[in-house]
């Protein structure tokens, strides 16, 4: 796997959104498609209830494509989900994920968004 494919850890509280380049050197220009993965888990002191991420593309005309990541681990026990989904190649490049609910603010917990393919011209 080409290490460039990891494009960044997922935010762990709620509101935040983060913003991932997506690299030439994953994805050559004229794609037309991605396959974007993300994984996250969970652990320790987390109050909050249920937890989500919102991973998302701009399409042209101004709308977003998007699937959500859900999280939910009660306060000392462990949970872990990953989904993989396509999503149209975003003319900015760009991929947003946004966590929505509870804050996740273990610092043990971790996630990450990933690049495992796209769709050539």
């Amino acid at each position: 796997m080409n290490p460039a494919a990891i494009l960044g850890k997922l935010p762990m509280r709620a509101g935040v959104t983060l913003r991932f380049r997506i690299p030439v050197s994953v994805v050559p220009a004229g794609a037309t498609g991605v396959l974007v993965f993300a994984w996250a888990g969970i652990t320790g002191d987390n109050p909050g209830g249920a937890s989500f991420w919102h991973l998302s593309v701009t399409i042209p005309g101004g709308g977003e494509n998007f699937f959500s990541l859900l999280a939910k681990a009660a306060s000392g026990s462990a949970g872990a989900n990953s989904q993989a989904f396509w999503l149209p190649m975003p003319s900015d490049a760009m991929i947003q994920a946004t966590l929505l609910g509870a804050d996740l603010p273990d610092p043990d917990n971790d996630g990450e968004v990933e690049i495992h393919g796209y769709l050539p011209a």
